[in-house]
């Protein structure tokens, strides 16, 4: 017989159901707020919203622990991304510099 229709577990797959479909309804909660968190700048107005909601119960706190983490992730990817950059300019003008002084010898 399958799990779906053993009559002694019955109310154990309503409860896993139950479960299931709360736990979709909070990620869809998120989906919904989908910003662009791609500056620290975003990253903390995102955050401070997500920590007033934890406090308030619209979130659940599971939810907020998990997104809180990809939140310290994300962060860390940012900074990152804006080392590159940094260091992409910073040869990009010291190949103009050396340039300019290869001219004006």
């Amino acid at each position: 017989m399958c799990l779906s229709h053993a009559e002694d577990l019955a109310e154990k797959v309503a409860a896993a159901r139950a479960r299931g479909g709360t736990a979709a309804a909070k990620v869809r909660l998120l989906q919904g707020r989908r910003l662009r968190l791609d500056s620290p700048a975003a990253l903390v107005k995102f955050t401070g919203s997500l920590l007033q909601d934890a406090l308030a119960g619209t979130v659940d706190a599971d939810v907020a622990r998990t997104v809180l983490y990809g939140v310290s992730v994300q962060l860390k990817a940012v900074e990152m991304v804006r080392a590159a950059d940094v260091e992409a300019m910073l040869a990009e003008v010291r190949q103009l510099t050396n340039e300019a002084r290869r001219r004006g010898a």
